[in-house]
């Protein structure tokens, strides 16, 4: 129940989920004092708590505590009991708004990580000019990658674009400074050199622009660069709708244009919004983690739950363990 505006917009984001897929359960953790009396102010009917149940957790992991924490100082934190209960086979998967660290550190210690992955990685899904998503990883998880984390990342991206979000033979690229296949770093290179060995359609580098043009399908990188693309593109998508909306309030002219603008202002908004998607995806544990923005509101949060319910669907980290396991050397 973390996030800057839970537990409001949990709930609230909650609710719209169990009335949309009438096969959703949901497990609220929380604190049960603060909770249960506001479930009948955000909608939920007896026949919606049927398939909603109610965890207690006496502690909250906020942005001041380490990530770590939820590991001794507050073990009975929400998100340490959510992933508890997908250690457990309680739970398919977990969502969390809040402590990004610490939900992190939940997934990878607590749930656990697949065999054969060295570091999970957090994926996030852009919008491309060819109307297709693009799967950036990773975004924040890894500041400092190996080259055999990067291709890890690759093929754990590519199991996620295949399975989750129907791309046939998903085209693979690594993030670099040119298209050259001499172009990078050592690092890069090194995972290129051994992308190319594995069953997996590699095309070789990706540029920065290759991110939005829709000439890959998944761009693996090191946290570092990838979590700097992502808060650039928010802050660069903010900046135009701003823009824009400013532009238009200038004359009665701009206000006119303005108006007849809107239906494709609000397509074009719709798809730089980070809220349709709902949250990042953290690949290579077992069992389902998505992982949202702190200000996630009440349609990230259904969103979030419906990348999660896709997922667990699709039994996408079963799929990543098959596919690490054929196409990376084991120790």
């Amino acid at each position: 129940m973390g996030g800057d505006f839970a537990p409001d917009a949990t709930l609230q984001g909650a609710r719209e989920a169990l009335e949309a897929w009438p096969g959703l359960c949901l497990l609220l953790v929380g604190d049960d004092a603060v909770i249960r009396p506001l479930l009948p102010r955000y909608g939920f009917t007896p026949e919606l708590l049927a398939r909603a149940e109610l965890v207690h957790a006496s502690q909250t992991v906020v942005m001041e505590d380490k990530a770590t924490s939820i590991l001794k100082e507050k073990k009975d934190s929400s998100i340490r009991v959510a992933a508890q209960l997908v250690r457990e086979g309680r739970a398919h998967g977990v969502v969390s708004m809040g402590h990004t660290g610490a939900a992190m550190v939940a997934s990878s210690l607590v749930i656990g990580k697949l065999e054969g992955v060295d570091r999970p990685a957090l994926a996030s899904v852009l919008p491309n000019m060819m109307g297709r998503p693009t799967v950036l990883l990773d975004v924040g998880a890894n500041v400092d990658s190996r080259a055999e984390h990067i291709a890890q990342f690759a093929v754990m991206g590519s199991v996620y674009a295949e399975e989750v979000l129907g791309l046939e033979r998903p085209r693979v690229g690594i993030l670099s400074v040119g298209e050259e296949d001499g172009k990078g770093t050592d690092v890069t290179k090194e995972a290129s050199a051994m992308l190319r060995q594995m069953d997996i359609r590699f095309e070789g580098n990706a540029e920065g622009r290759d991110i939005w043009n829709g000439n890959f399908d998944v761009i693996a990188c090191d946290g570092f660069v990838g979590n700097v693309v992502l808060k650039s593109s928010e802050a660069l998508a903010e900046g135009i709708i701003s823009g824009l909306r400013e532009s238009f309030m200038q004359s009665a002219l701009t206000k006119f244009a303005g108006l007849l603008a809107k239906p494709a202002m609000k397509s074009f908004k719709k798809k730089l919004d980070y809220s349709e998607y709902g949250g990042a995806p953290l690949l290579g544990v077992k069992g389902v983690s998505i992982i949202g923005h702190g200000r996630s509101d009440a349609k990230a949060v259904r969103n979030a739950i419906r990348a999660a319910l896709r997922a667990a669907e699709h039994r996408l980290h079963e799929r990543i363990q098959e596919r690490v396991a054929l196409l990376l050397p084991q120790d």
